[in-house]
């Protein structure tokens, strides 16, 4: 990629701090694929059709553009949460009584879902069966750059649904999709002739509006689940994944039950921000600093003894 030209550094008002060790955690977290840190501390992201750098300075966040390209103060606040609505339901969530969250929430103050275009959570979380975060960040990337817009700088939107439909086998497949490329496929034909899918979406309950994505190919209870929070905006959403399974089993003495019904526990005990109190879960259990008073002790595994004549093979 070419030198890109950056505007200025300036302060990034926001409503509440987002502390250093959050920021990271907010943009390189699983909630989006299209932010990456340099060794300065320099976050550069893309989302929708905005390409911003974020930092932390002296005096707090702060945000800079690509000269030439369009950025404005208001699209990464609005993507960051800067009226603070989400605090007040930090304070509603159970973490009076809940030892567990309540930890959860000290470990990354001020964290917060950022507010996506449910085209780029809908790509994204395409892409997330069965890979780790940085794989599907580099699927993601791969898909800008290979079918996606310019947006000056080097820096590419991701692909519309009609770019995606269009797209050979040879150029998905350079984006090593593997066969999430049918999913993306699948549910580009089927949404490129709705150019209001978005829109349509949002105007259905939570309970309809994932059922409505579940029936996109590739889609199951999950994605579903993270692209109605991540996505749309739905914080009563409580995505299932390993982690949280993991998590709630340990936490909470939830061993074998399945994730429908961890769901189903989530948005009862969690209420309407059940997904931000997923997303401390989840933060804190890859952290490894998620408290587990029901975690079961790791059973020793007896391995017969090697020969001498096997051990030095």
């Amino acid at each position: 990629m070419k030198a890109v030209a950056w505007t200025a550094w300036r302060p990034l008002r926001l409503a509440d701090p987002v502390p250093l060790q959050t920021l990271r955690e907010q943009l390189d977290g699983g909630q989006s694929f299209r932010w990456n840190v340099d060794e300065a501390g320099v976050w550069t992201g893309v989302f929708g059709r905005t390409i911003a750098g974020v930092r932390h300075g002296l005096d707090g966040l702060e945000w800079r553009g690509v000269e030439g390209v369009t950025t404005t103060e208001a699209a990464v606040q609005a993507y960051l949460d800067e009226a603070g609505g989400q605090a007040q339901l930090v304070a509603s969530l159970p973490w009076r009584s809940d030892a567990v969250l309540r930890a959860a929430i000290a470990a990354n103050p001020g964290l917060r879902i950022l507010r996506q275009d449910p085209h780029e959570a809908l790509i994204g979380f395409l892409c997330s069966s069965n890979k780790r975060i940085l794989q599907i960040r580099q699927m993601v990337a791969r898909l800008a750059t290979a079918l996606g817009d310019p947006l000056g700088g080097g820096f590419h939107a991701l692909p519309t649904w009609t770019q995606l439909a269009a797209a050979t086998d040879s150029q998905l497949k350079a984006c090593a999709l593997g066969y999430r490329a049918a999913f993306l496929r699948g549910t580009a034909q089927r949404l490129q002739a709705r150019p209001h899918w978005a829109e349509e979406f949002q105007a259905l309950s939570t309970i309809d509006l994932l059922a409505e994505l579940r029936s996109l190919p590739g889609v199951g209870p999950k994605v579903a689940a993270c692209v109605a929070l991540f996505g749309f905006g739905r914080l009563e959403s409580f995505p299932v994944d390993t982690w949280v399974v993991q998590a709630l089993a340990g936490a909470y003495g939830f061993h074998g039950w399945a994730p429908a019904r961890l769901e189903e526990f989530g948005r009862a005990h969690f209420g309407p921000a059940a997904g931000l109190a997923q997303q401390y879960l989840f933060a804190a259990a890859r952290a490894g600093v998620l408290l587990q008073p029901y975690a079961l002790p790791a059973v020793p595994v007896k391995t017969r003894p090697k020969s001498r004549g096997r051990a030095r093979r």
